[in-house]
């Protein structure tokens, strides 16, 4: 990989959210997540969620109206089970 530094080997995942749920929305920080967390640091993908359309950025958050909170803790029970 090139590096010098040398990091303790550690799992990771990316988990976000944002009001709207446009494609581009995420793209540069899974782009930066996958550069530097997976292939520069070499951490462990663990896996994504994303969950566009949460809410109105001028408004009141809307998760709960969303399949994201399932989503987010069966992640969450899954993360390590053998």
């Amino acid at each position: 990989m090139g590096r010098y530094e040398k990091y303790p080997v550690r799992d990771c995942a990316l988990l976000m959210t944002s009001a709207d749920d446009y494609f581009w929305t995420f793209r540069q920080a899974v782009s930066y997540y996958d550069l530097t967390m997976i292939n520069y640091i070499g951490f462990h993908d663990k896996g994504t969620l994303l969950a566009g359309g949460c809410g109105d950025t001028n408004g009141k958050p809307q998760i709960q109206n969303t399949k994201y909170l399932k989503e987010a803790f069966e992640f969450g029970k899954n993360l390590y089970v053998d």
